[in-house]
């Protein structure tokens, strides 16, 4: 573990980072103001062949001088603007270096801010899909290095033959792709020639370390890493100018062998590796806001089946106790045939408050990978890409949460074209027709943006340079170059659904205590006057959470209209669509703007987060909510689930924890797909909401990330506060 030296470093540099407007603001994970007038001004000056101004370096010049602009290009050049433009951020605590320049822009910078804002509103609309989440082929990156890549590109580059026409196409993409990777060795070269300066005027120990970071910088991530600390540095620099989340992926395969190496030669140390890891951790705090999902994986298996634990895998557990980042976390898979030993570090972080690892049953989601059509090594090889959705690493350009649909809707609507049915079988069946319907119209949308992106671009090129098989086939992630491209819709409030199914079956049609028009009228009132049928609902009709075989049976047919309903549709690049149910925090927002509903839910109030039951109603303890939870099949969710438990703080540790094992190992045999925990008492999370300054780093999971609690919406810091706190007595 740290010594304290170590530890107080670490906590100064937190303390730091959470000072930045990105964490006490919110400014995002998009670009910052002075990076975005960089990139407005160099888009907007680059027309034809003029004189492109301040992004000229020595090694763009004879490139950009006399070149015609594409829409495309004009992107790739403002990319490459950003990175000519920023300043060397450092502060004198950081063993990785590499931050957003949040200095902010003067009277004048805000009047030219405000002209080319005027200006690109004639650009390209191309914004309006997600960007990144994936994990790119980092252990390329840090085999072959950026000059690695660039000799790649312009080989390829060189090698096309221009009389074909199918070639233009493929040059202005490598084009590109040399234009921002030459910039992001500019950017390097600055911060190496910052570090040089400060290694001149610091004496003694801060000396030596800025002539060592320096050393470092110097070398990647231009050069192929060596060393365990530059592959950190190496893949750290790359990311962070990105402005997007783009996932580490399995960190302890591949840093693994460098930091071995740098063991065996007596280079480094455990506690300096872990300090190295905490210190990596930490960094996305710096530049991307706060309660996103920002992970490394660690655990699982490898591309050949091998089982991955080794001391980085336990490293990056304690790094995640020590650090306890709402930002850069862990995330761990594991199989049935991975050790306890590992689950139970596992158990032990969570137990700390660290709300982190979120647990992913590494066999299952092979098995929906391999389902799906992804090839059996790349579906080993997978990491979480945003809060639970599972992406091939290096290989994806696929998108998620496009977009979230809200099926407590669309029951409402079901039940109003079955208000003479006879059971709950065509209301169901209206379900999916009405979703199918809803999932065509919203497809309709994406892929429009997404032939708008083929045309023009949005993805950063130089992210196609570490995604296969962008360079091999001459085609950016935008126009389909990746090897997969399925889409992710997401489906918000599957536990009032099928309560709300369950609360009709029983009303309606067994106790017959209503008819559905008067159920309807009930829900539209939202329950006035009618508090006691809202009461027997919640208190007297069995809910989704406990292990009652009737309404498991329900949540089995919901998922399956889900997964019915999606068949069918193509996508623009010519794939398919992958569901998923986790809700990030749209349950809340989604909920705001939502009538009551049968399950006995007010207007406005939060939907269920994502598969979950339904906050207050896991009545029954943690058991009976696992196995209503793998009730049914996970696999086709690649998407994300998501199944939220929550344990006082006592009830994680002694004996519990092997309670807590078991009842993780359980979750994998039944093929649940992810399982994340709070441990944290409620009389804890009520003083915060009343004394947020006193909870500052106060971590709780919600709906596959965790996040800062006083950062949260209020309406979101209930809904974790009214889920129910399981016991093993």
């Amino acid at each position: 573990m740290l010594n304290n030296e170590q530890l107080a470093r670490v906590r100064r540099i937190k303390a730091f980072y959470m000072e930045e407007p990105v964490f006490k603001h919110h400014v995002g994970y998009t670009r910052v103001m002075r990076q975005r007038l960089h990139f407005m001004r160099a888009y907007v000056n680059s027309i034809g062949t003029e004189h492109i101004g301040a992004a000229v370096t020595p090694r763009n010049k004879t490139l950009l001088e006399k070149r015609p602009y594409t829409a495309r290009l004009r992107l790739a050049y403002a990319e490459a603007a950003i990175l000519n433009n920023m300043e060397p951020m450092i502060h004198d605590d950081e063993l990785i270096v590499g931050r957003p320049d949040y200095t902010p822009l003067t009277e004048e910078e805000t009047k030219e801010y405000k002209e080319l804002e005027i200006a690109m509103r004639g650009a390209p609309n191309t914004t309006y899909l997600t960007l990144g989440h994936m994990s790119l082929d980092y252990p390329k990156l840090l085999r072959v290095g950026i000059n690695g890549l660039i000799a790649e590109v312009k080989a390829r580059k060189d090698a096309l033959d221009l009389n074909l026409p199918e070639n233009l196409s493929k040059y202005e993409f490598y084009e590109g792709c040399l234009l921002e990777l030459e910039s992001e060795i500019t950017l390097q070269q600055k911060y190496a020639a910052k570090l040089k300066e400060k290694a001149e005027t610091a004496t003694g120990k801060k000396k030596a370390e800025f002539e060592k970071l320096y050393a470092i910088v110097s070398r990647v991530p231009a050069e192929p890493a060596r060393t365990f600390r530059e592959a950190l540095q190496s893949i750290h620099f790359f990311s962070f100018t990105l402005w997007e989340l783009y996932y580490f992926g399995r960190i302890d395969q591949y840093l693994y062998p460098y930091y071995k190496a740098d063991l065996e030669a007596g280079r480094i140390t455990p506690d300096e590796a872990l300090e190295l890891l905490c210190c990596f951790l930490l960094l996305p705090d710096a530049y991307i806001k706060p309660n996103v999902a920002y992970d490394s994986m660690i655990g699982g298996k490898d591309k050949q089946g091998n089982i991955v634990e080794n001391e980085l895998t336990f490293m990056a557990l304690d790094a995640a106790e020590i650090v306890r980042s709402g930002t850069g976390k862990i995330a761990l898979a594991v199989g049935k045939d991975n050790s306890d030993a590992l689950l139970r570090r596992a158990i032990q972080v969570n137990a700390s408050g660290a709300s982190q690892p979120a647990i992913y049953n590494d066999d299952l989601i092979t098995e929906g990978l391999i389902k799906m059509g992804v090839a059996p090594e790349d579906a080993r090889y997978y990491c979480n890409t945003g809060c639970t959705e599972v992406t091939p690493i290096g290989c994806s350009g696929i998108y998620p949460c496009a977009p979230y649909h809200n099926i407590a809707n669309v029951l409402l609507a079901a039940m109003r074209e079955n208000l003479d049915a006879a059971s709950t079988a065509p209301i169901l069946e209206s379900f999916e027709r009405i979703l199918h319907r809803e999932i065509q119209e919203q497809q309709l949308h994406i892929n429009r943006r997404q032939m708008e992106r083929a045309r023009n671009g949005g993805e950063p090129l130089r992210v196609s340079c570490l995604v296969d098989n962008c360079l091999s086939v001459g085609r950016s992630i935008d126009e389909g170059g990746a090897k997969y491209n399925h889409i992710m819709p997401t489906f918000v409030g599957v536990s009032n659904v099928v309560d709300s199914l369950i609360a009709i079956d029983t009303l309606v049609f067994k106790e017959k205590k209503v008819t559905m028009q008067e159920l309807l009228a009930v829900v539209d009132s939202n329950y006035e006057n009618k508090e006691d049928l809202r009461q027997y609902i919640i208190s007297r009709i069995p809910h989704y959470g406990v292990n009652d075989v009737h309404v498991d049976k329900y949540a089995a047919k919901v998922t399956t209209a889900i997964v019915g309903a999606c068949k069918g549709i193509t996508t623009y690049r010519n794939s398919f669509l992958v569901p998923g149910t986790f809700t990030y925090i749209e349950n809340a927002t989604l909920g705001r703007v939502t009538q009551a509903t049968p399950d006995g839910r007010l207007r406005g109030t939060p939907l269920a987060a994502s598969s979950s039951a339904t906050a207050g109603r896991e009545i029954k303890g943690p058991t009976a909510a696992i196995l209503s939870a793998t009730s049914w099949d996970h696999t086709p969710f690649m998407g994300g689930i998501v199944v939220n438990l929550k344990f006082a703080p006592d009830q994680m540790s002694g004996e519990n924890e092997d309670n807590v094992l078991t009842l993780i190992r359980a979750f994998i045999e039944r093929k649940g797909m992810e399982v994340q925990i709070n441990c944290i008492s409620n009389e804890t999370l009520l003083d915060a909401q009343k004394h947020p300054e006193n909870y500052k780093d106060l971590l709780v999971r919600v709906s596959g990330f965790s996040a800062y609690f006083t950062h949260l919406p209020k309406d979101v810091q209930q809904e974790v506060i009214d889920r129910n706190e399981q016991s093993f007595r």
